[in-house]
């Protein structure tokens, strides 16, 4: 009995020391959870604050304004936050900006912090739990890779006239324009390729090799299906080491201002049709999965002639439409691929608001009767394509119905993205417009360094 009554009150002492690890559990599952609810609200009110702003980017003053909205916004009524705002330059996904940080900044970091008082907690010593969050955020800062294919009209008029150098006026202005977007986008995010029309080379390996010619004088519109002498340049992610272009890639060599015989060179007919097939057809063969798809198509002069093929080509004319009607086919074809998800932007350099389209560029071995006012009596007859007396220009006819180079390279376009150069002059603003339209995309949030 002693034994027994020596023990009495030790119970006291357990439920003691159980009623401390009761409280350092309610510590941690009440203090310590209010900690983390702050901190998921702070970072709520941060990320808000950092897409707002980043919005407003270049402008820091606006962007760190709307962010200091967002973050008040957001901040719950029970909780106290402090934010700070910083603008910086940061690298981009698509578009080459030139970030200068005390200029135009391309990316907010907002960072926020918070203190949240104990109950239980303060039995510890530990009357305060602090937090805090940040995110960056940029604008413009796309992170989506794109593929893009160039369409550059190459005929004859793209060199006419030249100017006291004897140098292709109009095709420099075309090639001075792609080198701006070149530099205005970011490898390997954005990867780029270009096609010619009509074309450029077919069996040559050389960057600069010697258009395929199948019609003699008549100009450079043969097809070779086998090596595709539209593409001038695969897509391709090497026209830039670092920030600056790389003036051994293929893309910078075609660019190069120069002469008739410069690469590239001037001359041929112009077929709408087969340049967006051949553009189509680049961004299948070498694009990569599941990333946009852009066509920028630039031309000078009304389509024609429609597809070009091979003498050995069983579709070729007669009977083909886009001899026919080349701008209306065009327009199909642009409005497949767009259907297709392919984005298009067209540039029409100094096309003129009136100028048909007109359609047969190959004509007839008997050339069609014509009465004293012009009018055909007696239509041409179909012959075999790339033989002597094939060719007759005076032939052509306006396509039915009636549609205009300018209607054609509008109707192209994607909505929005048709633009016009109406007179002769430098088309590095349009090229630039274009290279951030492709870019451009809403404020997202980033990893640090990105």
């Amino acid at each position: 009995m002693r034994k027994a009554r020596g023990e009495r009150g030790q119970i006291l002492a357990v439920v003691a020391l159980a009623l401390v690890a009761l409280l350092g559990v309610a510590a941690f599952s009440i203090d310590v959870g209010y900690a983390y609810y702050a901190k998921r609200q702070l970072q709520s009110a941060t990320d808000a604050a950092a897409l707002a702003g980043a919005q407003d980017l270049p402008n820091a003053t606006t962007a760190i304004a709307t962010a200091t909205t967002y973050a008040q916004d957001n901040t719950p009524a029970n909780l106290s936050f402090n934010f700070t705002y910083t603008t910086t330059c940061t690298a981009t996904a698509v578009v080459a900006t030139g970030c200068v940080s005390t200029v135009n900044p391309n990316q907010l970091t907002v960072a926020g912090t918070a203190s949240t008082n104990t109950w239980f907690a303060k039995i510890f010593g530990i009357n305060h739990f602090d937090v805090s969050t940040h995110a960056n955020a940029c604008s413009p800062c796309s992170s989506t890779p794109v593929d893009i294919v160039i369409a550059v009209d190459r005929t004859g008029s793209m060199c006419s006239p030249t100017d006291s150098s004897g140098n292709c006026i109009d095709l420099d202005n075309a090639k001075d324009g792609i080198r701006t977007m070149l530099s205005d986008l970011n490898p390997p995010y954005a990867q780029i390729g270009m096609v010619a029309f009509p074309p450029v080379q077919s069996t040559s390996t050389s960057a600069c090799g010697t258009p395929y010619n199948s019609l003699g004088g008549n100009g450079y519109d043969g097809y070779d299906s086998a090596t595709r002498g539209y593409v001038t340049d695969t897509i391709n992610a090497t026209y830039k080491t670092g920030t600056v272009l790389n003036t051994s890639s293929g893309l910078y060599l075609h660019t190069v201002d120069g002469p008739n015989t410069s690469c590239i060179e001037a001359g041929g007919n112009t077929s709408y049709s087969e340049a967006l097939r051949q553009a189509r057809a680049e961004l299948a063969a070498h694009g990569r999965p599941n990333v946009p798809d852009y066509i920028v198509f630039l031309t000078d002069g009304e389509a024609n002639i429609g597809s070009v093929y091979s003498a050995t080509d069983p579709t070729y004319y007669p009977g083909n439409p886009d001899d026919q009607s080349p701008c209306h086919t065009a327009i199909n074809l642009a409005n497949q691929y767009k259907s297709e998800g392919v984005t298009i932007y067209s540039i029409g350099y100094a096309l003129g608001s009136n100028t048909l389209c007109t359609g047969g560029d190959f004509g007839p071995d008997v050339p069609a009767v014509r009465d004293s006012n012009g009018n055909i009596i007696t239509p041409r007859h179909p012959c075999t394509p790339f033989t002597a007396g094939c060719y007759h220009k005076a032939d052509q006819q306006n396509e039915v119905p009636n549609i205009s180079s300018y209607t054609t390279l509008s109707q192209i376009a994607s909505p929005g993205n048709f633009y016009n150069q109406p007179n002769a002059g430098q088309l590095n603003t349009i090229f630039a417009a274009i290279a951030t339209d492709i870019g451009q995309g809403s404020s997202r949030l980033v990893d640090d360094g990105f």
